[in-house]
């Protein structure tokens, strides 16, 4: 029997009537559901279902009460009082406090916790219990909007004894007071979560239970949402939506995710840290013709470390031009040339120019990217050595043992489009965002200043010029911002997307 139709006969099985879950799929499963430990996407979003923060998450810029049900900010800007909704319960069934919140910043700033936010805790000089349900804030110093910096989700107290968050804590202690609660994470990857019936917010959730499946391969992600058996698809290729757009039972809802992609340059390879190598291999890919071969042009070339979509962009500077003739120049004028006629470029001791690139394995449009930048640098006379890791085993060559020379990866951002941490210097150690070891004492300058600005105009010029700074400096080749879409059964209503805290609203869907 022919592979597709053996398909089409399991999907039609798999396809029930309408079940009391909110079912999707992921191209990976999740790594981690302890929101000190996220990286990915998929992370981010289950973690989003399980976990609450004081505020709603930053939508335009405003934020609204959620665990807090009042704040107070001083005249200075300085402190922020809360005080805590009082009819708050954890999954399971310990009382929300104070002292929770305490745990929280403390645990995220100690350095046993395994976290990268650490840079974010670092923002406050001290919290104050000051009784079961109030707690004051200290800034370290006067941040441009005091309630944007407190889109960190809360934890346990009593959950974690040892006083941090261990490495391991993202399979276990799944406890938030979010809407939904964890029930069963399989070896598989599946992952189920059950409504919380003591949330504090009345009506919600409308949906039983939500149930998570990776499925690394796009078209089986689309069967298994044309014939009924997911029910979401959180990002679908800019290829398919032009066929999902004409099923009736499916509905696409666009959303502008900050959000960028970029080849990350490592510096621990002496090759890399001369800029002329980095600009050679800038100019010698085609970004605007891989946009448009691999996401059908729905996206836009960047020029620097700011999404497209973002207040801080700087649109005055331009993506570098994609010129060939260029790279090739800059390549011999850095010393790396073809000295033996066969076709690679070597140093003058002989050495070749062989680079590692690395990416996951489970994006079928991120492989052909990586594929097709892998030609267009061999096409310059550099060795490219490509791996495709499983989502575990890139981030730990990734972050961990920086095992790479070149990445392809994205970062997704919040209002904040914070990169304090992937620039600095001081963010170069394991398990920290500045994974390239990327170390400039004028972008160190331009971060530590974009802290301590008085006004967001102010921060706006800085962040203006960092873009300008990290345009020529190039730690990564900026690649481009993509236009998003999430496909959502009918059966699902009153669906709203957060474009970066996707399923911040998804306590008021309901189940037709």
């Amino acid at each position: 029997m022919p592979l597709r139709c053996v398909l089409l006969i399991f999907l039609l099985a798999v396809a029930a009537p309408a079940p009391a879950a909110l079912r999707y799929a992921e191209s990976s499963a999740p790594s981690s559901l302890n929101p000190f430990l996220v990286r990915d996407m998929p992370s981010l979003r289950a973690v989003e279902l399980v976990y609450e923060g004081l505020v709603t998450p930053p939508d335009a810029g405003r934020v609204r009460p959620l665990l807090a049900e009042s704040w107070q900010v001083s005249d200075d800007g300085r402190q922020v009082t809360f005080r805590l909704r009082r009819d708050v319960l954890w999954h399971d069934g310990e009382p929300f406090t104070a002292r929770d919140v305490a745990f929280t910043v403390a645990a995220g700033r100690d350095p046993r916790s395994a976290t990268p936010l650490r840079a974010q805790f670092a923002a406050f000089a001290a919290v104050d219990v000051l009784g079961e349900h109030a707690v004051r804030f200290r800034f370290a110093r006067k941040p441009v909007n005091p309630l944007l910096q407190f889109d960190f989700k809360i934890l346990p107290a009593h959950l974690f004894p040892e006083g941090y968050v261990p490495a391991d804590a993202g399979s276990r202690r799944v406890v938030g007071t979010g809407p939904f609660a964890f029930e069963a994470w399989s070896a598989g990857g599946e992952l189920r979560l059950v409504r919380n019936p003591r949330y504090h917010r009345p009506g919600q959730p409308g949906i039983g239970a939500v149930e998570v499946s990776p499925v690394p391969d796009p078209n089986i992600r689309n069967e298994l949402l044309r014939y009924g058996a997911l029910d979401l698809l959180p990002q679908v290729r800019p290829r398919d939506i032009p066929a999902l757009e004409e099923l009736s039972g499916v509905r696409l809802y666009p959303y502008s995710t900050l959000s960028y992609s970029f080849l990350g340059f490592n510096f621990r390879n002496p090759a890399l840290r001369d800029r002329r190598v980095r600009r050679a291999l800038v100019h010698g890919i085609d970004r605007t013709a891989m946009l448009r071969a691999h996401y059908g042009g729905r996206g836009t070339v960047i020029s620097g470390p700011f999404p497209s979509a973002s207040w801080a962009y700087n649109f005055d500077v331009k993506p570098w031009e994609h010129d060939p003739a260029r790279a090739a120049a800059l390549l011999d004028d850095a010393g790396w040339r073809d000295r033996d006629g066969d076709g690679w470029r070597e140093s003058e001791t002989g050495a070749p120019l062989r680079l590692r690139l690395v990416s996951t394995a489970t994006d079928e449009a991120q492989k052909a990217v990586v594929l097709d930048a892998e030609q267009q640098l061999r096409n310059l006379g550099v060795a490219v050595e490509v791996r495709f890791l499983e989502p575990l085993a890139w981030r730990e060559a990734v972050f961990d043992e920086h095992a790479f020379d070149l990445v392809l990866a994205e970062w997704t951002f919040d209002h904040n489009v914070d990169v304090y941490t992937l620039f600095h210097s001081s963010q170069t150690g394991p398990g920290q965002n500045n994974l390239g070891g990327y170390a400039d004492p004028e972008t160190d300058r331009l971060l530590d200043e974009s802290r301590a600005v008085p006004d967001s105009e102010a921060l706006r010029a800085v962040y203006g010029e960092l873009h300008r700074l990290l345009h020529d400096e190039l730690p990564y080749a900026f690649l481009w911002s993509l236009d998003r879409y999430a496909a959502v059964s009918t059966r699902i209503e009153g669906v709203r997307l957060h474009p970066f805290y996707f399923f911040s609203y998804t306590g008021a869907w309901k189940e037709r």
